[in-house]
């Protein structure tokens, strides 16, 4: 669907070209220089990605393999855990659920059957070692509006394994919906072709996951600077943090760009508070390591911004991931307003004597060996490790270890209450919050759980 991107935008290019670029930019013709606050695309910059947005109908074979899926809605109950839906009443669910688009408040179960039945239970069954079938459940919370999250969960063609991840899209959701169209394809097209030249699975996988990570980047490097070169400058501030993992026998394998994070529960393990392992590292401006490592690239130059006492530090005062997917503004100067374009027309300042690129594309990879004991593989969008710690989370798998069910409900229910402390307000009362104003008290809440039982 997107092999070539760069086709699919220049007819509506030419188009609005043809209809005036400049009266569609700034259609009341006003020089009011735009609010701080104000973020996001244009309504111009919405017309322009429309070939990316994304379908939003979730009962949808696209999504995945044989699972379960459940939709929570704010005066829902829980799915009824005794039924299943079929012929008839099965298309009556269906229609219901497909009336529920973005912005969601909770999907439970990226993977769908891909039958009559749209079965609505968990349970336990056998897993088979290196099959994606029954192992995930999945979570989403809009705050965003639209969600700017993406995830993405397959079984791989090419080598027996499946990959999981997140997606947290900012300044939009367009990459983030870009790479969750095509950053597992790629990897595993790379995997066949790379097979012949690296017999050594760890190197396999990991060199497949960079090129793939590198084409995503690739893609949208083409149609951005068409876009921005044609008059909207949003584009330069639309990017994208990233965590895949890929499960192959008993190993893990992670490639992070950004602040999304994952672990590894032990249910085993619960004398010590410790019960987890990370399988990526944060990258972004508040993390020391990686101030010092830009430091150190950036000696002359006044790289992280730090404000708020130093608690919110930023990349040139303007990002706080120190990798991810586009921000190209960061990374290129023709993304940088070398014309000096007016800030009045949606153009930031330029950076000044410009050095970039300040953050990278490569992904951070780490390969970890699945123990006895561990049962569950947590990715999740910062806006779930905002609201509670990885020692939280293990709590909680541990003490739901045989329910999936439990285990997201109780993930859900325990950030949301968190997220409602912090803003002095009740559990009640934070559901009640519109999408778009939601957006000032928590992030957009992505949770992936796989169960890894039966790999080791």
């Amino acid at each position: 669907m997107y092999k070539n991107l760069t086709s699919l935008i220049q007819k509506p290019l030419s188009f609005l070209f043809n209809r005036t670029i400049k009266s569609l930019v700034l259609p009341d013709q006003k020089t009011k220089r735009k609010s701080k606050k104000q973020s996001g695309l244009t309504a111009l910059d919405e017309l322009l990605f429309r070939y990316t947005k994304p379908n939003q109908q979730f009962l949808d074979a696209k999504y995945g393999f044989n699972a379960q899926f459940i939709v929570y809605e704010n005066n829902a109950n829980y799915c009824d855990l005794s039924k299943s839906y079929s012929g008839e009443n099965n298309e009556k669910h269906q229609n219901n659920y497909k009336n529920i688009v973005l912005p969601l408040i909770m999907i439970y179960g990226c993977h769908l059957y891909i039958n009559d039945d749209t079965k609505c239970f968990f349970g336990s069954s056998s897993l088979k070692k290196n099959q994606l079938d029954q192992r995930v459940v999945l979570l989403q919370y809009a705050a965003n509006n639209p969600i700017e999250d993406r995830y993405k969960v397959s079984q791989l063609k090419n080598i027996n394994g499946y990959a999981v991840s997140v997606f947290d899209g900012h300044g939009g959701w367009q990459l983030a919906e870009l790479a969750m169209n095509i950053l597992h394809e790629k990897i595993d097209q790379y995997v066949l072709r790379n097979q012949d030249k690296l017999l050594n699975q760890d190197d396999l996988i990991q060199q497949s996951i960079s090129q793939a990570y590198s084409d995503v980047e690739e893609e949208f490097y083409k149609v951005a600077l068409q876009a921005y070169n044609m008059g909207f400058p949003s584009v330069a501030r639309v990017g994208s943090c990233a965590l895949t993992a890929i499960v192959v026998g008993n190993k893990v394998y992670s490639a992070n760009l950004g602040d999304s994070k994952g672990i590894i529960v032990n249910v085993y393990n619960k004398t010590n508070e410790k019960a987890y392992k990370k399988i990526n590292h944060t990258l972004n401006a508040n993390s020391k390591k990686e101030q010092r490592r830009l430091k150190s690239i950036f000696s002359d130059d006044d790289i992280v911004v730090c404000k708020n006492g130093n608690k919110s530090c930023y990349v040139k005062g303007r990002l706080q991931p120190t990798r991810s997917l586009g921000d190209f503004r960061l990374k290129f100067q023709e993304f940088n307003n070398p014309k000096n374009i007016s800030e009045d027309k949606g153009y930031l300042k330029s950076i000044s004597n410009f050095k970039g690129p300040y953050i990278s594309s490569t992904p951070d990879q780490n390969v970890f060996e699945i123990q006895k004991g561990d049962r569950y593989l947590v990715l999740g969008s910062d806006g779930l490790w905002d609201e509670l710690t990885k020692s939280e989370i293990s709590k909680i798998v541990q003490k739901n270890q045989n329910n999936k069910d439990e285990i997201i409900k109780q993930i859900f229910e325990e950030s949301l209450s968190h997220a409602a402390k912090s803003n002095k307000m009740s559990d009640e009362d934070i559901r009640k919050i519109p999408l778009g104003k939601r957006r000032k008290l928590h992030d957009d809440i992505t949770v992936i759980l796989v169960d890894l039982q039966g790999q080791v």
